[in-house]
């Protein structure tokens, strides 16, 4: 006898042709989905143009995913009922021009959190090869634990949202001072963010900007 492939829908929760399965208040229900429902036509130039935008970011959003950058994001400070992916969306949104381009790359927010950044942060390109951050460590200048790691993540100027992030360094806060060597693909990067995390990596800094050109 030939077997026929069915689907057990005892605790089933999604949608099969025309019923959806949900789940309120811990009962489950079924209902139809009307067929007939047209979506929502967007009328204006202006909220076409706002839709490339918030493509743009969740693009940016995906292209990060893959890191621990996600993490991050997961265990940053925002509103109840929310996600690390909304709290992206927006603090990132307005970086982004209409047209979907990143509009002010200063205005990006890389990480985000509850640590401080150290005072006096500098920055400097020594080569196409070698980026130098140095801070201030004096009393009350560190702004924090000093165990506390460096992250830096890179961009560069294509608008291809291509970056280098570095998480691995070996650089703390009480150290006031990091060298980066970058490898022959990460030569002539253009922005650069910086932030600290704790070493429980529970903890992060908001991130902050430099322009390298």
């Amino acid at each position: 006898m030939k077997k026929r492939g069915f689907v057990l829908l005892e605790n089933f929760l999604g949608r099969v042709d025309n019923l959806l399965f949900y789940r309120r208040n811990r009962r489950r229900y079924v209902r139809k989905i009307r067929s007939n429902v047209k979506k929502r036509v967007v009328s204006t130039s202006r909220q076409l143009l706002g839709q490339a935008r918030f493509a743009y970011v969740v693009a940016l959003y995906r292209a990060i995913k893959d890191t621990f950058l996600h993490e991050i994001w997961r265990l940053s400070p925002r509103a109840e009922g929310t996600t690390g992916y909304h709290n992206f969306i927006r603090s990132n949104y307005a970086a982004f021009g209409l047209e979907g381009m990143i509009l002010d790359y200063s205005r990006l927010k890389i990480s985000v959190g509850n640590l401080r950044l150290p005072l006096g942060i500098y920055v400097e390109a020594v080569s196409g090869r070698e980026i130098v951050i140095m801070w201030d460590t004096g009393w009350g200048e560190l702004q924090g634990d000093e165990a506390d790691r460096l992250y830096v993540f890179l961009m560069y100027g294509d608008d291809s949202f291509r970056f280098t992030f570095f998480d691995r360094l070996d650089a703390c806060r009480g150290e006031g001072y990091a060298s980066i060597e970058l490898s022959a693909k990460e030569v002539d990067p253009v922005h650069l963010y910086y932030f600290f995390g704790s070493m429980d990596l529970l903890d992060f800094s908001d991130s902050g900007y430099c322009c390298l050109k």
